[in-house]
């Protein structure tokens, strides 16, 4: 009889990014949680009102700037997460609650590709952004990026939030290895790979 030991399971490397999205998930599921967290893609530099529901939850080291990474994730998601006042109370999107195959390689980039195999937006649209995205500083990503989200997600694109927060926090020291990670993923997408369904779900009302 064989006593070799079964195969452990691949280790969850965005296990911490996980928890803090569900985390955020959570609070966005009443009507003030959702509008306070919402409220810091105003200023995530003032990030107020948001502080009460995620201040717990980052790390006590970060500095300002990797502060910024967590917040500008929670208010994107909450800017797309359904509506509590109109009765919505959904469950965590997959891959929230647990980790999907390969979602740990669906990264910004991949979500790009998916727009426009979807025809949400152009190959050249997505490839001046990309490069445009090189060459920003945290401070312009900040101010660009949740319109771009917010344009994926309304075409029904996929977005791996736990990925989208370890590469937002990763930007801070890593900027060109991040765009240059987003930059692959897109060039190197395959349309027949299946597609994990890990964004918040869109067929609630999210107004």
């Amino acid at each position: 009889m064989s006593t070799d030991s079964p195969p452990s399971a691949e280790p969850d490397v965005l296990a911490h990014q996980r928890a803090f999205m569900l985390h955020v998930h959570q609070q966005c599921s009443t009507p003030g949680g959702r509008a306070a967290v919402r409220s810091a893609l105003t200023d995530p530099h003032k990030p107020f009102r948001a502080y009460e529901y995620l201040l717990a939850r980052i790390p006590r080291w970060t500095n300002s700037d990797t502060e910024r990474a967590y917040v500008l994730t929670a208010g994107m998601y909450a800017d797309q997460a359904p509506n509590p006042r109109l009765g919505h109370q959904p469950k965590p999107p997959a891959g929230l609650a647990a980790p999907l195959d390969g979602d740990r390689w669906r990264n910004l980039g991949w979500s790009l590709a998916r727009a426009v195999h979807t025809k949400t937006l152009t190959d050249d649209t997505v490839k001046a952004r990309l490069l445009l995205m090189s060459r920003q500083d945290a401070d312009a990503l900040t101010r660009d990026l949740p319109p771009l989200v917010a344009r994926l997600r309304a075409g029904d694109v996929p977005v791996v939030w736990p990925l989208l927060l370890r590469d937002l926090t990763r930007w801070v020291d890593h900027p060109t290895d991040t765009a240059r990670a987003w930059a692959r993923a897109y060039y190197q997408y395959d349309p027949t790979a299946p597609t994990a369904p890990t964004a918040a779900s869109t067929d609630e009302e999210t107004s």
